[in-house]
């Protein structure tokens, strides 16, 4: 698996439509010229790694989703994975002295 910039720019691209936001607004949030952004979006430029990041952070996805196309899970996800897990295990301890008091 490679990177390909026209793929990683479709990517951005849809993405950016998913949100409902403009090319400009985009460029406006990562503090870029709008048509360098563009130029992304067309695959005609890479990113760099700082703004890679930005527009992972933006959108709410894996920078691996962006770059290569890997479906991964987002922070997010990550995160209420991980706090519903302590919930279950507080739940079951909660539910095991419930038995032994029985």
């Amino acid at each position: 698996m490679s990177y390909d910039m026209k793929k990683s720019g479709e990517r951005i691209r849809q993405l950016r439509i998913q949100h409902k936001f403009t090319q400009g607004m985009v460029a406006e949030t990562l503090n870029i010229d709008r048509s360098f952004y563009s130029r992304i979006e067309a695959g005609k430029y890479g990113c760099s790694v700082d703004l890679f990041v930005q527009l992972s952070n933006l959108f709410g996805v894996s920078l691996d989703y962006l770059i290569l196309g890997i479906y991964g899970e987002t922070l997010t996800e990550k995160t209420e994975r991980t706090l519903l897990k302590a919930d279950i295990t507080k739940l079951m301890g909660h539910l095991e002295k419930l038995k032994a008091s029985l």
